[in-house]
């Protein structure tokens, strides 16, 4: 009885509905197994049990995908965490047969993303017209986690981003801050851009024009309802903001410093006060500095994590609180732009704004600029977002930057002495086989997890310099529903709760692509995006991560979605929400290593050593890195300066 039971219950969540086969007909997922996966408990890592030992994972493991030319690539796919776990395990036979295609490159660019295309760019822009740029993508899609998700539900066509998502605007403001590159204005990108309003509401809602910003608290424009748990299911809070959660059921003293928190803009008292604030965690700042009670963390630490700290505050620096703006530190990036002369007025003005697909538009607009024919149609905003891939283009010989996808660089090692070696050869795994190319440069645009293993002559100092980059993992739910009503009946654009799966999620008014925009009405189809990060407070951070990435990566498609609409139902049910009825699809992307979590120490160094950054960007032989996690925050800008100056390192060297 109690199995009838459990089935019974999967039914009404719409997980043995009839949609639902259809949705995942191509991915063999409904009533497919979990992926096995094996991993220690919490308490016992150790140095030798510190990773999880994967089977093979297959597509029941990556789960549905959407429509369009990303549907082969939604985050970490099965194919691809199994080439980089082949890598970290040493499975990859080097001495055995390796095709050598005879290509030699000037510069081969390790990665698509922000940092791969910025550097191969910059090749573009300053290398001879003869010389020549590869850019080798482990995933089936350019773009690294600047990727969207496409759904077509009840014949409206929905985008959602994957992962990188929201760009600081307006650029004349954000340029001041080193917030912006200018390479966006080359690329003739707007500068100015029109949101969609809603549509058949009867409330006055505030929707952000992103998903980042209405996290913290009201700051984002975001008519928010907060979700408290209790002995009958739970309850709502609307805007409990307005009147200092008042009417929210928490502790005076919460309440108390949430407030204060929110407010605090002392300005800094100390000279030194950037390495200061690096040489403690964000939690110690608020509790030990500011005096707030410990309790608070529950309310900002998911907000830091997703929004780019990676982990929570009893871990990350605060100087990466000052970096993102965060609750208790906006009074010192206020100060920083004030001593550079910047009038910190200007940090009001800010915001994020975001392409429908995340920052997939910024991306397309540099492959587009590249290769021209690689996206089908014109320059326009429409055809360059939407238009279709060209796959053969990416790649065709006499063309002066080319970009190999499916092609998971496996062993790079300079020809010789990294002193004097006149190439590289550089080693990829790309259609069960391992193939070869040589390089008179190298930029290695991917993260620092997987180059200390690609890598086979790396120095000493740089290894031990990568041992200090820690990497959190995020998972990104995209869930298409086929109306909001259940929002519209709570009168709220934004959601958040306390525990359970995930933590928040909102509504987003979209840009207007040249009058084509979804529609956003309570009666029509949209998207509800989930960041969920993995914390696991009262461990190291390293251990965090592990357990954390354990975690996601232990969970098929099947086990989350199961914990998707368990949570929704909780959430929504009372409101008129029915998970079997509403949820259209849902698509997950999985990012093993999302962010850099900077601890202590990271932007400033300890007792005057170097900091592990630095020594990374010094490079070596003919060898040059460029990629986000270097600059501590990893905005799509950030990671196209690092990858600019890393071409033009090799550049020199050629």
């Amino acid at each position: 009885m109690a199995r009838a039971k459990k089935t019974d219950d999967l039914d009404k969540l719409g997980l043995n509905s009839s949609i639902t086969r259809r949705d995942f007909i191509n991915t063999s997922l409904v009533g497919s197994g979990a992926a096995l996966l094996s991993m220690s408990a919490p308490g016992k890592l150790n140095a030798a049990s510190n990773q999880a030992e994967l089977a093979k994972l297959g597509k029941d493991w990556t789960g549905y995908a959407g429509v369009g030319d990303y549907a082969r690539s939604n985050g970490n796919t099965a194919d691809v965490v199994n080439a980089a776990h082949g890598i970290r395990d040493s499975q990859y036979n080097y001495k055995g047969e390796i095709e050598d295609s005879g290509e030699i490159f000037d510069t081969v660019v390790v990665g698509g993303g922000f940092a791969g295309v910025g550097a191969a760019y910059t090749f573009m822009k300053e290398a001879e017209k003869q010389q020549t740029c590869l850019i080798l993508d482990n995933h089936a899609m350019f773009g690294g986690e600047a990727k969207q998700n496409e759904f077509e539900v009840d014949g409206t066509h929905l985008t959602a981003p994957q992962g990188s998502n929201g760009m600081v605007w307006p650029p004349k403001i954000a340029e001041k801050y080193g917030l912006f590159h200018r390479y966006w204005h080359e690329l003739g990108l707007p500068t100015d851009f029109n949101f969609q309003e809603v549509t058949g509401s009867q409330h006055n809602l505030s929707v952000p024009i992103d998903h980042y910003t209405s996290m913290y608290s009201e700051r984002g424009g975001a008519t928010t309802g907060y979700f408290f748990d209790n002995d009958k299911g739970g309850d709502w809070v609307v805007d409990p903001w307005a009147n200092d959660f008042k009417d929210a059921p928490m502790s005076e003293q919460v309440k108390k410093d949430l407030v204060r928190l929110e407010n605090y803009y002392e300005a800094p008292q100390r000279t030194d006060w950037e390495p200061w604030l690096d040489s403690m965690t964000y939690k110690d700042f608020i509790t030990k500095e500011l005096k707030c009670s410990a309790e608070v963390m529950p309310f900002v630490d998911k907000a830091f994590a997703a929004a780019g700290g990676g982990m929570g505050g009893d871990q990350v620096s605060a100087y990466a609180g000052f970096d993102f703006y965060l609750p208790g530190v906006r009074a010192y990036t206020d100060h920083f732009y004030s001593e550079r002369g910047i009038d910190p007025a200007d940090t009001q003005k800010l915001t994020l704004v975001s392409w429908p697909g995340g920052n997939t538009g910024t991306i397309r607009h540099f492959v587009k600029a590249m290769i021209p024919d690689a996206i089908a149609g014109g320059n326009n905003l429409r055809e360059v977002l939407w238009g279709k891939i060209n796959w053969q283009a990416l790649d065709r010989n006499n063309q002066q930057i080319r970009i190999r996808l499916d092609s998971t660089a496996v062993h790079i090692e300079h020809k010789g002495d990294p002193k004097n070696a006149e190439y590289v050869n550089v080693v990829y795994h790309k259609g069960g086989k391992l193939h070869r190319v040589k390089a008179r440069s190298v930029v290695m645009a991917s993260g620092a997890w997987v180059n200390k293993h690609i890598l086979r002559d790396l120095p000493l100092t740089h290894y031990d310099a990568y041992q200090q980059f820690f990497h959190a993992p995020i998972l990104t739910v995209n869930v298409a529903v086929r109306n909001w009503q259940f929002m519209e009946n709570l009168g709220i654009a934004a959601a958040q709760w306390f525990s359970g799966f995930g933590w928040y999620t909102n509504l987003r008014r979209q840009m207007v692509i040249e009058d084509q925009v979804d529609p956003l009405d309570p009666a029509k189809p949209t998207v509800l995006t989930f960041y969920v990060p993995y914390l696991h407070q009262g461990l190291p951070l390293q251990a965090q991560t592990i357990v954390g990435r354990n975690e996601l990566f232990a969970s098929s498609y099947r086990d989350i979605e199961i914990k998707v609409r368990q949570q929704m139902q909780k959430l929504f049910g009372m409101a008129g929400f029915d998970a079997k009825r509403d949820i259209a699809a849902i698509i997950l992307n999985r990012w093993g290593h999302a962010y850099v979590a900077p601890q202590p120490g990271f932007y400033f160094g300890k007792n005057g050593a170097a900091t592990p950054r630095n020594i990374i960007r010094e490079g070596y032989g003919r060898i040059t890195f460029g990629h986000s996690e270097l600059s501590g925050q990893q905005l799509w800008s950030r990671g196209v300066e690092e990858g600019e100056r890393a071409a033009k390192q090799a550049l020199g060297i050629i």
